[in-house]
Formats: structure tokens, sequence, C-alpha cells
């Protein structure tokens, strides 16, 4: 007989101390960066740094969260000390949500230009695992905790779906695909618009000595989409030596020549104009665009100035083979005349025939 199967699965992960993971990893965790591991693919991994020191300044987000691994570990307390951060570290290692790593350069044996052996990276590219496992406030720790798989086959079912889409856009219905050009081009009128927006704020602010950025984090390939947008804002002093004043009040004064030269010449109403009508233009060229493509209404009915122009095309055609052929005729005519003799010699040679006889 086959052996019943268990109907109760255990849990993957420790439900202890996945919370506390879950925490470390969440929007407002620690952070977190890539790097290749010897022998293996990509991982993600964080410091031990970044791990004592969120612990110590979030402790109202840890008795809500994780009083369960507070409880086993420190008896329902706050971590305090290097020791307190130490035991929470080394659970997570007993219960594979992590382990311990070492930066593992290509070439042990390099050294910098001066001949002196190379600093520690703070984020090294390459890890290897250490025989040690014992958790130190100064290691490396490779994260090996996936979380549910739910989110994850949710996720990958919708790039499965974008991907299909995109493979059918020629099929689309063409009210879907003028929308996308619509939206698309929406989306990069708002990103180059506060692109722009930030960039003059910033100048302003630099003239008179303060760096003032709008979104700081906007361009930052580390962040995440909504990480992009936080803060609104920074703002910080410049402390500038003479040279770069100068050069700041000399900018200051190039741009108010500037401005009130184009402000002669141009008014607002008018650069008003030119963006409508440029706008208009782009929208209009993206959706012409896209109703001639193979198989759409347009290509199969032509407009009327196409036809138009065939009209054209074929009177000009016709008016040109009609001006050959007649001149074409006129030549044979002259041709003829040309050949034969002239009517009054012909009488007489008849006469003086006739006489001679």
């Amino acid at each position: 007989m086959f052996r019943k199967a268990k109907n109760d699965k255990e849990p993957e992960w420790d439900p202890t101390f996945e919370p506390l993971m879950k925490v470390l990893l969440g929007k407002k965790g620690i952070k977190t960066k890539s790097a290749s591991e010897v022998g293996k693919k990509k991982v993600d991994y964080f410091r031990g740094k970044d791990f004592k020191k969120f612990l110590l300044e979030h402790d109202t987000i840890l008795k809500k969260k994780c009083s369960k691994a507070l409880d086993e570990t420190l008896e329902g307390n706050i971590p305090e000390s290097d020791r307190d951060i130490e035991k929470l570290g080394n659970e997570l290692i007993q219960r594979n949500f992590c382990y311990k790593a070492m930066y593992k350069p290509l070439n042990p044996t390099s050294k910098s230009d001066d001949g002196s052996e190379k600093k520690p990276k703070k984020w090294p590219d390459r890890l290897g695992r250490t025989p040690n496992q014992s958790f130190d406030c100064e290691g490396f720790y490779v994260i090996t905790y996936e979380g549910g798989t739910g989110l994850q086959h949710f996720l990958l079912a919708l790039i499965i779906a974008g991907v299909l889409l995109a493979c059918m856009f020629p099929v689309w219905p063409m009210w879907a695909k003028v929308g996308v050009w619509y939206l698309s081009v929406i989306f990069l009128t708002l990103y180059f618009g506060v692109l722009i927006l930030r960039m003059l704020i910033f100048t302003m602010f630099w003239v008179i000595g303060f760096d003032f950025w709008i979104f700081p984090n906007l361009n930052d390939e580390y962040c995440g989409f909504l990480d992009s947008f936080q803060p609104f804002y920074s703002w910080e002093k410049r402390k500038d030596d003479a040279l770069m004043l100068l050069v700041r009040f000399a900018s200051l004064g190039i741009a108010a020549v500037a401005i009130q030269q184009i402000a002669e010449n141009t008014s607002f109403e008018d650069v008003q104009d030119l963006v409508k009508s440029s706008y208009a233009d782009v929208l209009a060229w993206g959706v012409d665009k896209l109703t001639a493509l193979p198989g759409s209404e347009k290509q199969a009915l032509p407009s009327v100035e196409e036809l138009q122009k065939e009209k054209d095309l074929e009177e000009s055609e016709a008016n040109a083979s009609q001006v050959t052929a007649d001149m074409a005729d006129e030549d044979d005519d002259a041709d003829d005349t040309k050949g034969a003799p002239p009517k009054e010699e012909t009488q007489e040679s008849e006469t003086s025939s006739e006489t001679s006889e």
C-alpha cells in the first residue's frame, strides 16, 4: 500500500521571525544592494551596521510587528546593545533567512596605485560565504528570504500579459492605439516638465547660495518608484569660496541680460501659442502615423488631398501627351509639304507639255 501523504504542510519560513524579516526588507527598512556571489547567481545583501542602526532607531515598529521574536530572543525587551543585536542576527542566520558573507575580489593580490592594499568597499560587488556564521555588526549578509510566492506569481502573470499585449499591438482597436499614444505623450510631458522646473528652481537658489532640489531622488537608480518622490524637497546651504561667488554673480548678470532681451522680442502669449501648436502637432503626427498602419481604414481610403494630387498628376500627364501628339502631327505635315512640288510649278509644267504636243 502507498503511504498516505501529509495534508498539513509545515511553513517554509519560521513564523516567529518572519515578521522581523519583512520589516527589515520593507519600504522603510534597511538598504540592500545586489552583488555577484562566487560560483552562484546574483544575490541581494545588507550590511550589519545598517541592521544595527535600524533596530536601535525603530523600537516602536519592533514592538508592534515583531513582538514574538523579541519575546523569544530578548524576553520582550527592545535591543539596546551590540549583544542584543547579535542575538537577533544569529536567530535569523540559524533559521536560514540570511547567511554571512565577505568580500571576494577577483584578484585578491591587487593593490592601489601607491602600492598599498586597497581599502575594503562599503558595498562590495562580489561576495563569498564565510565558514564562520556568527553575526557580526561589521559583516555582510546575503538575503535568502523570498517571502510568499503568491505575489511573485501575480507579477509574473502581469509580465506575461504585458508581453502578449505588446506583441498583439497591430490588432489592437484604433481607440486603444490612440489612447496609448496620448498617455505616452502626457507622461513624457509631465516627466520632462518636472525635470525642467526642478532645474530652473535649483538654478535660482544656486545663484543666492543654496542647493534646493525638488524630488532629489527622482533619478536615483537605487530607489523604488515611490521612494523616488520622497522627500518632496531637500535644502542645503552652500559653502563656496570667493571664486564660486564671483561665478554665481556673473551667471546672475548673464541670465538677467538674456531674460531682458527675450522679453523685448517675444511676449508670453507668443510662447504660449508656440507650445500649444507644437503640442497639437505632435499629437496629430502620432495619430496620423497610427491610422496609416497596415489594415487601418485610413490606408484603405485615401484622403481628399491625395485624390486631388492624383487627379492633377493625371491631368498634367494627359496634357503633356496631347502636346507631344500635336507636335508630332505638325512635324509630319511639315515633312509632307517639303517633299511635294509647289502647285503653280505643277500647273506650268502641265501647260508646257500640252503646247509641245
